[in-house]
């Protein structure tokens, strides 16, 4: 018996009466005080009571085993145990009292608690995920005048996509942090030498949703810069800067700002892109998105709603 002191496992032995005779290895919040001497609606909430002596008295008039999860409010805390009942028998075979197990398995419980949320999580992103993928395909295929057009420009969506849902999966769906968002986004066009683009300013996890869709953003933007903007040139620069705002309420929100200048052409968006960057996204961020463009430079305002912010 003085083994069990080192495993959840509780056993007590009850009269037919239902009073506690006999107790070993207490659940943590219970004493021999409170409990030898007693029956259960003496030390344990009405439910939890009620439902253990109605099993108890099945045992004792039934002679017949009974197993349950039971949950029991101890001490303010919410814990679970796996009970077992069981006859005590005479010679003759007379049932003179009760054997019971209590098992805690509130750990697993909270597990399974956790896997049960993070599944339901799983799946709703999973339709929101599909949602903007079938979106994207749909208007890239609406703006593409060649199936290699279609191919190419879907391909590089999609690839943005998927490494901004990967930082959001590193952080268990709490978001992601926006230089790290930039990197990865940038990392798309690296090649052999990585892309000349700095971030500066307030470095903040945006929310699930919102990653995916700035990530387009920058995706974009990017994709813009090495075909007509300042990554044509070998010498361009491209500064990303953020910085959080609070207005008269004190409600606050994220500035990110896209800064092109001296590029080789940075007046030139296609229109489907110049949709995502002005309509598309500010409207998934709840914000607002401007681009700004005149001889050779290039540069794009975007506000996030502070809901979207960590």
């Amino acid at each position: 018996m003085r083994a069990l002191g080192r495993t959840p496992v509780s056993v007590f032995y009850q009269s037919t009466g239902l009073i506690y005779q006999w107790a070993e290895n207490l659940p943590r919040g219970l004493d021999d005080a409170q409990v030898l001497g007693n029956s259960d609606s003496d030390f344990l909430p009405r439910l939890a009571a009620d439902r253990l002596t109605a099993a108890k008295n099945r045992v004792l008039e039934t002679a017949e085993p009974q197993r349950f999860e039971l949950p029991v409010n101890l001490g303010g805390e919410v814990r679970w145990f796996d009970v077992w009942v069981d006859p005590d028998r005479n010679a003759e075979g007379a049932v003179i009292g009760i054997f019971s197990t209590l098992i805690e398995m509130t750990d697993q419980k909270r597990r399974e608690v956790q896997l049960k949320s993070l599944l339901r999580e799983v799946s709703h992103r999973s339709k929101n995920l599909l949602a903007i993928i079938l979106s994207l395909a749909s208007q890239t295929a609406r703006s593409s005048t060649s199936l290699s057009g279609f191919v190419a420009a879907f391909s590089g969506r999609l690839q943005a996509i998927a490494r901004a849902q990967d930082l959001v999966t590193d952080r268990d769906w709490h978001g992601a942090l926006l230089s790290d968002l930039v990197a990865r986004q940038v990392a798309l066009f690296r090649g052999d030498k990585a892309l000349p683009v700095s971030v500066s300013g307030d470095d903040i996890v945006i929310s699930p949703n919102a990653a995916l869709y700035v990530g387009l953003a920058i995706h974009e933007l990017a994709a813009n810069a090495v075909k007509h903007g300042q990554l044509v040139s070998v010498n361009g620069h491209i500064d990303v800067e953020a910085r959080l705002v609070s207005n008269a309420e004190g409600a606050r929100s994220l500035k990110l700002d896209w800064i092109e200048s001296d590029g080789k052409d940075g007046t030139e968006l296609e229109p489907l892109t110049l949709a995502f960057l002005e309509n598309v996204v500010p409207l998934a961020v709840e914000g607002e998105g401007t681009v700004v463009r005149n001889e050779g430079a290039l540069r794009y305002s975007l506000e996030i709603d502070g809901g979207h912010l960590t």
